[in-house]
């Protein structure tokens, strides 16, 4: 019976190297583990079977006193490298240096080992046997030892399934060992060798290769997305270029120019290349913040006509030059004021038309707006037609991912349909190549007025006034940034002072606080805006007087104009500064206080 336990110990042995050895497994001392305990088997029943025939086998009884010991030696080294992949994880150099160690010292043993048992002057098969029960059950005891001292000293160190898979297979050699002191010593120890080892493969060893298949899968990924993110930055690389080429072009040519009506057609063109420029940042800014999962849509009341108007404006601005038809048609029966994001719905518009203008060389543009009332809502359907050169229908599916838009349709379109999305719409595309596109965009908007009332005028159309009897006080540590804020405020006739630090401002107000508003950047060196916002507040609270701030930033991403109104601001600027804006902030904080 002993021998046919053996024998189906060495068919499992087989069937576990083949199946280890067959996969790209990297586990050099479970390989070793697999090999040992495969001869250790083979050895067994070779001495088994000359102790029973009468034969004197003594060099195989030696060679299996030898693989026990090491088995038993690679069992306390299974344990060491476990340990070390623990601790010297994130130092792969360092863990590198020591698994190498643990090679050396574990190959050095096993010749030691098998030195000392050839010098051993055992002539009887009998003896020999005698003392591989008790060289073996020392090595045992000495390797149990060190694997609990191990276990010991990272249980904090390894996740808890791992400790207990470890704990394991220690608590089987406790088993084995003790077995082996009531029943036939070497026939359990042989065993209990293939079930540890069989325990090893099906709980830890092969474990480990599926996590460290997905790690491989994950890291495949990560190479792939970086060599995506490195496509698309040299893809974004020429997008910004285009805009910075244009508008250091022009600067050039108007340096030198002295015919005014050239310099402002020159001027409207580098005007239109700054806000392509604007386009192409934000949408690198919303491109970041989706990935984050942290981009927001912020409803407010707006009039839907006044928001159309501003679209088809720039569009008709982003047009001029190209041999393109645009014609618009907007269902009059829309209810004037709805309730959304505006500044969104414009930017996905906007993205959608600019990437029409983009992909048609010459043709129509057709620009769409129907609507449908029910109840509160109504359901706005934004149609853009355009006759360019169309998309395939295999690019059509990956019209919306930019790892997998051949064709460079730009980020826009990726981010019009996370917003689009993100506010409960739809956007669908048909298309044919050669013939065009037609994009359609399906957004719900909460109906608030049919008529419009005198708060929401065209609040684009700038009005000038005079606010000569007014003081502004504008701080930017950018001595440029102070020079366009001045000359943007100088028709308002306004009289402005000009700050070059949260420091400077604080110096300035100390001795004349006598300022009608305050313009303030916020990133600046030392003290930032917000910083010294806050000091400001704290002394008009001890003087008694109320100066309103509005922050003037560089920091346009969504989300931010409410962050700085709940951190004190009055109201909020974004850079590059709209002259349509600054004239609502003048309107609102001068003239009529």
């Amino acid at each position: 019976m002993v021998i046919q336990f053996q024998l189906l110990g060495l068919l499992i042995m087989f069937l576990l190297m083949v199946i280890y050895f067959s996969k790209d497994n990297k586990g050099y001392i479970y390989k070793a583990i697999l090999i040992i305990g495969y001869v250790m088997e083979l050895l067994y029943i070779i001495t088994f079977i000359g102790m029973k025939s009468g034969n004197s086998y003594l060099l195989f009884a030696r060679l299996y006193i030898v693989s026990t010991i090491i088995l038993s030696n690679l069992f306390a080294g299974y344990f060491v490298i476990n340990y070390w992949n623990n601790v010297y994880k994130n130092d792969n150099s360092l863990l590198e240096k020591k698994n190498r160690l643990c090679k050396y010292v574990l190959l050095g043993i096993s010749i030691v080992d098998i030195i000392i048992v050839f010098l051993l002057r055992v002539r009887l098969l009998d003896n020999i046997v005698r003392l591989s029960v008790d060289i073996s059950s020392i090595c045992m005891e000495i390797s149990m030892l060190i694997q609990l001292i191990i276990l010991f000293k990272c249980y904090n160190k390894l996740e808890f399934n791992k400790l207990v898979k470890l704990l394991g297979m220690l608590v089987i050699q406790f088993v084995i060992l003790g077995s082996g002191f009531y029943f036939d010593y070497l026939s359990v120890v042989n065993s209990g060798f293939v079930l540890i080892i069989l325990y090893m493969y099906i709980l830890l060893e092969n474990v480990d290769r599926k996590e460290i298949e997905i790690l491989r899968i994950e890291r495949d990924n990560a190479l792939r997305n970086n060599i995506d993110k490195s496509s698309f930055l040299r893809n974004i690389s020429h997008e910004i270029r285009v805009p910075i080429n244009t508008i250091d072009g022009f600067s050039q040519i108007i340096v030198d120019s002295d015919n005014m009506e050239e310099i402002k057609e020159d001027v409207s063109d580098i005007r239109l290349a700054s806000r392509d420029l604007i386009d192409i940042i934000n949408g690198m800014i919303d491109l970041s913040i989706i990935e984050t999962g942290n981009l927001e849509i912020s409803p407010e009341d707006y009039d839907i006509y006044d928001m159309l108007d501003n679209v088809i404006e720039i569009t008709n601005s982003k047009i001029k030059g190209k041999s393109i038809e645009f014609s618009t048609n907007v269902d009059k029966d829309i209810p004037n004021i709805l309730s959304g994001d505006s500044e969104r719905i414009s930017q996905v518009l906007l993205n959608v038309l600019t990437n029409s203008i983009k992909f048609t060389d010459k043709g129509k543009i057709i620009f769409k707006v129907e609507s449908i009332k029910s109840n509160n809502k109504c359901r706005l359907k934004f149609i853009i037609e355009d006759t360019g050169r169309g998309i395939s229908k295999e690019d059509i599916n990956h019209l919306f991912d930019y790892n997998e838009n051949k064709e460079n349709k730009g980020i826009g379109l990726i981010v019009s349909r996370y917003l689009v999305e993100l506010m409960n719409g739809k956007i669908e595309v048909e298309s044919e190549e050669k013939k065009g596109s037609i994009f359609t965009i399906t957004i719900d908007q909460n109906i608030i007025s049919e008529k419009r009332t005198d708060e929401f005028k065209k609040r684009y159309i700038i009005k000038e006034f005079d606010a000569s009897d007014k003081r502004i006080l504008i701080v930017d540590d950018n001595k440029l940034n102070l020079k366009v804020a001045s000359k943007l405020l100088s028709p308002y006739k306004v009289e402005i002072v000009e700050a070059n630090s949260g420091d400077e401002c604080l110096d300035i107000i100390d001795k004349d606080h006598n300022f009608d508003l305050i313009l303030m950047d916020d990133m600046m060196p030392e003290k930032s805006g917000t910083e010294t916002l806050n000091i400001l507040q704290k002394i008009e609270r001890v003087d008694g007087y109320y100066i309103p701030v509005v922050v003037l930033t560089a920091n346009a991403v969504s989300g931010m104009k409410e962050k700085y109104i709940n951190s004190g601001f009055d109201d909020y600027l974004a850079k590059p500064i709209e002259r349509e804006e600054l004239n609502r902030i003048l309107k609102k904080y001068l003239k009529d206080s």
